[in-house]
């Protein structure tokens, strides 16, 4: 028997020549399904006799139904396919049968549908060969020096949360650790072959004690060969002060822009449906605090359509998230149907009046020249019980606009200005200003209003290209849609600041301050072109930004004080622009110029 066997990952991963594979395995996620199905099929075409299997998140855990649909595939493997793929594979060498391979399903010689009465398989043992260490990449690397590579490491697998949305929550997985012999190899490995993105596939990173020396070893690396460069993570759903400690240690080295301190929601009765935990408002708070005291920037990442949530207590969820003092970056995802989540089973759907929509998939942050490629496609939720279609695209834009004025630095200051002043909640400050902008269509931000309120229109309907936003003006990059709001705002600035007082108008607050505000302001968001080299005010803008992004009670000050930017402010072009402070840079805070001299008197 000639044994070839090629298993399948990543869209583009490599290249290989197939010379009458016997088998090829594919790892199937939301992001290459639809290309592996068509390779796959040409690959049967081609060679009948090839045996082809899928496995992965985009094989349902429990049905078989992808055998019926897809006569081209011939196993599906369920859940952790390690164990189940070898003991296939010795099956298959010794010519023995199938029935004891475990989470298999196949047909049989009358093609009936077979699935293994054998138990799921589970990770009882992380002994898996490293693909890096075993060499398997080495010669790729070494043939195309052209190319900057990342990659990806498990340090542990499993999760022990239950969220319904998520694709894990479903079986609840144990944790299993990966040898740190092995971790430790692989970053080693990652700083031979330079490699500058590290990503860490963990569900949970600072759960385990043990991660600390992880963090210090991927230190210790840079430190010892430059490499890697960035290490990114999802930590843990409870943070922690160990979570902190790790994030100060990554940050202070470089090694991570930002530490995220997610929430999914704020709603009660949505975490009760989706079965998740959070911290409590008060301690978030005091660890946004020991996060702006360590210099960490923080970010948050919510989603929008879970059940149970409305559109006030979605933009209630984030107004609290910054009164919270979480002024950096904001990530805000539309909830996805995941195949094997709890989320997309018949119960939960119609218990919540889900309704979804299939939409193509746009990577954010790709290149617009991958729109000819095989389409992959991901389902969405676009209205449930309680958030009806017209709310869930406003709430989305509600979204959109924090994150491009907020998190991106444009508004910032005057929104935090206001909530300590003048006590005006945030999501007050912000559906005010979506107001004025729907009332006042020949302004800029009425300009901004229609066009991204059609892009939620025209998602809503299926047309996936509009959750991303492309502009050559900011390089061959199709943006999120806050980044691409606060693009389009910064374009015009001078224009954008010279139009707000009408909108500020509303809140009565004395003309000089105002003025000096919105001047202030706009010196301090980080643009492409510099300020004025002095910018001099009759308030204390700067002691009061402090102390109030610091969390403490402020107030305004009137005393003289000057800004002395630094002459070699760099004049950058958009699209470096675009790319190094809004794509690279935007999980470290609002956009605000760093460096600026503080003169009184």
């Amino acid at each position: 028997m000639r044994f070839s066997i090629i298993c399948a990952q990543a869209r583009g991963a490599g290249c290989c020549i197939l010379e009458e594979p016997y088998l090829i395995a594919f790892s199937k996620y939301v992001w290459n399904y639809e290309y592996h199905k068509a390779l796959a099929k040409a690959i049967k075409e081609r060679w009948p006799d090839c045996l082809i299997l899928f496995a992965g998140h985009q094989v349902h855990n429990e049905s078989p139904a992808q055998l019926e649909e897809h006569l081209f595939i011939d196993f599906l493997i369920h859940e952790a396919g390690e164990i189940p793929f070898e003991q296939l594979l010795l099956a298959l060498l010794q010519d023995e049968g199938l029935s004891k391979v475990p989470s298999l399903s196949y047909r049989d010689v009358a093609g009936e549908h077979i699935r293994s009465a054998q138990e799921k398989a589970t990770c009882k043992s992380i002994g898996f060969p490293s693909p890096y260490l075993t060499g398997l990449f080495d010669k790729m690397i070494e043939e195309h020096p052209e190319f900057l590579f990342a990659m990806t490491v498990e340090t542990n697998r499993g999760c022990p949360y239950s969220c319904s949305y998520c694709d894990w929550g479903i079986v609840r997985h144990e944790l299993h650790l990966m040898p740190m012999e092995r971790v430790k190899g692989e970053i080693d490995w990652a700083a031979r072959h330079k490699i500058e993105y590290v990503y860490g596939a963990d569900a949970n990173f600072g759960i385990l004690e043990r991660d600390e020396e992880i963090v210090n070893y991927l230190v210790e690396s840079k430190l010892r060969t430059g490499y890697p460069k960035k290490f990114s993570a999802c930590f843990a759903k409870e943070s922690n002060e160990t979570v902190l400690r790790l994030n100060q240690k990554l940050s202070a080295h470089g090694l991570n822009n930002g530490a995220s301190l997610s929430f999914q929601s704020l709603s009660p009765a949505v975490l009760k449906n989706v079965g998740r935990k959070n911290l409590d408002i008060q301690r978030f708070h005091e660890l946004v605090s020991l996060y702006n005291q360590v210099g960490v920037p923080g970010y948050s990442e919510l989603m929008s359509g879970l059940p149970g949530e409305t559109f006030e207590s979605f933009t209630r969820g984030i107004g609290s998230l910054l009164a919270a003092g979480l002024h950096g970056a904001l990530e805000v995802y539309p909830c996805e149907m995941l195949l094997n989540a709890e989320l997309s089973s018949p119960y939960f759907r119609e218990k919540h009046g889900i309704e979804s929509i299939r939409v193509r998939r746009f990577q954010r942050y790709g290149s617009p020249e991958n729109k000819d490629e095989i389409p992959e496609y991901y389902e969405f939720v676009r209205q449930t019980n309680t958030m009806p279609l017209g709310d869930w695209i406003a709430a989305n834009l509600f979204s959109t606009v924090v994150q491009g004025f907020h998190g991106l630095g444009l508004l910032t200051n005057i929104a935090v200005y206001f909530y300590w002043e003048h006590q005006v909640r945030y999501e007050r400050f912000y559906s005010d200003l979506i107001e004025y902008a729907k009332a006042n269509t020949s302004t800029l931000l009425g300009e901004l209003f229609l066009l991204f309120e059609g892009q939620y229109r025209a998602l809503s309907q299926g047309d996936g290209e509009k959750l991303v936003y492309y502009d050559p003006r900011f390089g061959e990059v199709l943006w999120p849609l806050g980044g691409a709001l606060f693009l389009c705002a910064a374009l015009e600035s001078k224009r954008f600041y010279e139009e707000l007082p009408a909108f500020l108008r509303q809140y009565a607050v004395e003309a000089e301050v105002m003025s000096q505000l919105l001047r202030y302001q706009h010196a301090v968001v980080h643009l492409p072109a510099p300020p004025l080299q002095r910018q001099a005010f009759d308030f204390d803008f700067p002691g009061f930004f402090s102390t109030a992004f610091a969390g403490k009670p402020a107030a305004l000050q009137k005393k003289r004080t000057a800004l002395i930017f630094p002459e070699q402010a760099l004049h950058l072009n958009w699209e470096d622009f675009a790319r190094e402070y809004v794509w690279y840079g935007r999980r470290k805070g609002a956009l605000e110029r760093k460096g600026f001299e503080v003169i009184y008197g």
